[in-house]
């Protein structure tokens, strides 16, 4: 049997309770440590249970592929949470900088927009 069975309601509740405890602090806090770390721990889960399904009997295989199933489930939902809050840590910095005084020569302005520009924009704009 599984260490975490997402067959049973007391384990599913409290799966989602955390992410949405871990969501909500995450987007408050303005971080994506928080939603990585959730990330990271849906799909050390999803390994453990693969594992686990290797060496499984009969019985546990139809419990091990809904785990495996839930485990899938959460990760592509705290992969999206990670984005998300990422496009929010990414806003609140920019906001942050444009505060401080602008650089007046114009080499200096596009050093500042090279480094300001993030890897995420054109995925975000796309979507």
């Amino acid at each position: 049997m599984p260490v975490i069975d997402f067959t049973q309601p007391f384990y599913l509740v409290a799966a989602i309770a955390l992410f949405l405890l871990c969501l909500y602090l995450a987007r408050n806090n303005k971080s994506n440590t928080v939603a990585c770390i959730m990330l990271l721990s849906f799909v050390t889960l999803l390994v453990g249970h693969t594992i686990e399904l290797a060496n499984a009997s009969g019985e546990v295989i139809r419990t091990l592929a809904i785990c495996i199933l839930v485990d899938e489930i959460f990760t592509f939902i705290s992969f999206l949470s990670f984005l998300w809050v990422d496009r929010i840590e990414v806003d609140h910095k920019k906001k942050s900088k444009k505060s401080k005084k602008e650089p007046k020569d114009s080499i200096e302005k596009l050093e500042k927009k090279v480094i300001e520009d993030d890897g995420l924009d054109t995925l975000w704009k796309k979507v």
